[in-house]
């Protein structure tokens, strides 16, 4: 057991009326029964707002159940005692039935080998090594952390089912409120120091900490956790305010993962800048060592060949390469021309010009080079166009069913795309049943947009072809994106059809992460930012919920995912019962109910969708192909996220020796239908 000196510097959430001296510490052991107090108070005011609530609202009414159901909520929450607490094995429940999905199948290729470097690139070096707090969830967070670490339990990409991850075996209690988990006891992070059951808890304080200004973490932590209980080195238990199903319980907590406390021993007020350049140590087989980071350059993963979870199952045909080298290309055409040069080992060829025109060369049909077109079954980034509702023209309804109708994504997709992508329908895709599905894009059409305008007050068209209202306010907005060549063409076919619909689009094409931080930040009127949504449910609070629009001061709320600054009362009360029910009947209808109105409000624009990937690699990048996975499992958006492929350094000899003596293989083009959608 691993214990420190402990000095606690800060308290949150304002339960601290003055804050302390800082003096270095990790500050757990101190946080605890001040946090659990300011827990206690927290809970008994939301339960006497529940109740007064109550008694403002008729008697069977839908505004009485939800009152009733909070009423409920907190006084559960009441009854179980500390959000932090701390007990013996003694406490746990007899009658547990443990599960660790090891019947599962495999979702990789036990003729993978380990070995090799893997090269690619992204398009804009990450403002943070840091994996949470300010500007954390943007960059390269992904590839640092959330691939290539273990949560408590993980999703098998074959079949949505639950698998372990750093938790060996897990259990609920009869309410399935209470999740308990058994953690591997050799489970270690990639400096080789143990993991403990604590650690979890340690991993909470740190993100809900004012020190880690993240906001959302300290909403989500309060709000969606309970009770976080810790049994001993290796057992614990997370409880939830309602039930949650298996999937529900992996939605909600599942990628969680620890946090080593001897890393954050000097976590304090100047945590950002301290730790902004650190990799932390984390429970997968890659760490950043030191002197692997090149600022603005590239960052380089080296493989722990020790790692805890090289032998597991699920785990022990994955994470093959010795090293992965991550360069910054900001130019997808320069990053095809280095594959091209045999300086990167992949390329995503999606787009039509690369697939049908770029990729028809010479190492294709010599062999060096193989293609593969994967149809995969995952939810659909949002690609489109996001309106920001604090922003004056856009408070106007009828300004943005106007631009719905002002923008021509039809032919984007026709001319960009070459009709071979669809159109997005909605803010939601990828989600089977829970998809609304009488929710579609409208029609690009100038007639209706310039309608909906002049409902607005857009009734004078200047000598440039803009609309106008009489005051001379002109119907223009600045549209904010990514300065990559393919967003530019896209932006470019938006700015001159929407001219038709009287609307002037003056572009802003800026770096990824500042387009991604000013999103956050809501500093945009219009922004084509696309998140990377993750199964088995979509996150409507996050994105919709007036607490992530504004705070109590009715000030913008930075750094959230509502970009909209989305403030609703009726929708605030669909999200919270959607990510609070177990229900999954429930479930569905208030998704859909959300979808509907996030159509009908017109926030956001839906561009388009592909429900497949193409992927060119040197023929020594290889994949799985066994009775069970063909390429990669489908549950996985971009296929090499799932690290199930492998460098196969016997065959990168040979094919460059064919290179250089002439020799040649047959040509490969690998359509993989398996999953796809008939």
């Amino acid at each position: 057991m691993r214990w420190f000196l402990l000095i606690f510097p800060l308290m949150l959430f304002s339960c601290q009326k003055e804050e302390e001296a800082y003096v270095a510490g990790l500050g757990f052991d101190e946080f605890v029964p001040v946090f659990n107090e300011y827990m206690k108070t927290w809970n008994a005011e939301q339960l006497q707002v529940a109740r007064d609530e109550l008694a403002k609202v008729e008697a069977d009414t839908p505004a009485a159940k939800d009152a009733e159901m909070k009423v409920a909520r907190f006084e559960r929450r009441i009854a179980l005692g500390d959000y932090y607490s701390f007990k013996t094995p003694a406490d746990l429940p007899a009658d547990l039935e443990w599960k660790d999905g090891l019947n599962e199948p495999e979702d990789s290729d036990p003729a993978a080998k380990k070995g090799g470097v893997f090269r690619y690139y992204v398009a804009s070096f990450p403002p943070t090594l840091r994996p949470f707090g300010p500007a954390s969830n943007s960059g390269m967070r992904g590839e640092l952390y959330d691939e290539v670490q273990l949560g408590l339990v993980a999703l098998n990409r074959l079949n949505s089912s639950v698998i372990p991850a750093t938790a060996q075996k897990w259990a609920h209690g009869p309410n399935k409120r209470t999740w308990y988990f058994k953690i591997h006891e050799d489970a270690a992070y990639s400096d080789g120091v143990e993991v403990e059951a604590r650690d979890f808890a340690v991993a909470a304080y740190l993100r809900m900490s004012d020190y880690a200004n993240s906001p959302f973490y300290k909403q989500y932590l309060r709000e969606e956790i309970a009770q976080i209980a810790i049994y001993d080195e290796h057992t614990l238990s997370v409880t939830f305010p309602e039930a949650k199903s298996e999937l529900g319980m992996y939605n909600k907590i599942g990628d969680f993962a620890p946090s080593p406390p001897h890393f954050y021993e000097e976590f304090g007020p100047d945590f950002e800048e301290r730790y902004n350049w650190k990799h932390q140590p984390n429970t997968g087989p890659y760490v950043v060592r030191e002197g692997d980071v090149d600022k603005g350059v590239s960052i380089t993963l080296t493989r722990n060949k020790n790692w805890w979870g090289n032998d597991k199952r699920f785990y022990r045909y994955r994470y093959n390469p010795d090293k992965i080298v991550w360069r910054v290309i900001r130019d997808p055409n320069k990053g095809f021309e280095l594959f091209r040069a045999g300086q990167l080992d992949m390329a995503l060829v999606s787009s039509p010009k690369l697939w049908y025109e770029k990729s028809e060369i010479s190492k294709v049909y010599d062999g060096y080079i193989e293609r593969h077109w994967w149809y995969n079954d995952f939810p659909r980034p949002q690609f489109g166009v996001e309106m920001n509702l604090d922003k004056a023209k856009l408070k106007d309804l009828n300004v943005r069913l106007g631009l719905a109708h002002a923008l021509n994504y039809d032919k984007v997709i026709k001319v960009q795309f070459w009709g071979d992508y669809n159109r997005l329908p909605g803010f939601v895709d990828g989600f089977g049943d829970f998809v609304n599905p009488d929710v579609k894009p409208r029609e690009f059409s100038p007639q209706k947009a310039r309608e909906y305008f002049a409902k607005a007050g857009f009734t004078e068209e200047g000598n440039d072809g803009i609309l106008r209202k009489p005051d001379g306010t002109k119907l223009e907005f600045t549209l904010s994106h990514y300065a990559i060549k393919t967003y530019a063409d896209i932006m470019s076919i938006l700015k001159t059809e929407a001219r038709s619909a009287g609307v002037d689009l003056i572009l802003d094409g800026k770096d990824p992460s500042i387009v991604f931080t000013d999103a956050m930040d809501k500093k945009f009127e219009l922004t084509t930012v696309a998140w990377s949504v993750q199964p088995p449910y979509f996150a409507f609070y996050e994105y919709f919920h007036s607490r992530n629009a504004y705070d109590e001061q009715g000030n913008i709320k930075p750094k959230t995912n509502n970009v909209f600054a989305y403030n609703d009362p009726q929708m605030d009360k669909w999200v919270e019962e959607y990510r609070q029910t177990s229900d999954n009947e429930l479930k569905k209808e208030l998704a859909h109910k959300i979808q509907q109105q996030i159509y009908e409000r017109g926030v956001f624009v839906p561009g388009w969708k592909r429900d497949f990937e193409r992927v060119a690699c040197w023929r020594w990048m290889r994949w799985p192909n066994t009775e069970t996975v063909r390429f990669c499992p489908p549950v996985v958006s971009y296929p090499y996220e799932h690290y199930s492929f492998w460098i196969d350094t016997e065959m990168q000899e040979e094919t460059l020796e064919a290179m250089r003596s002439g020799e040649t293989f047959p040509e490969v083009q690998n359509v993989v239908e398996k999953y796809r959608k008939k």
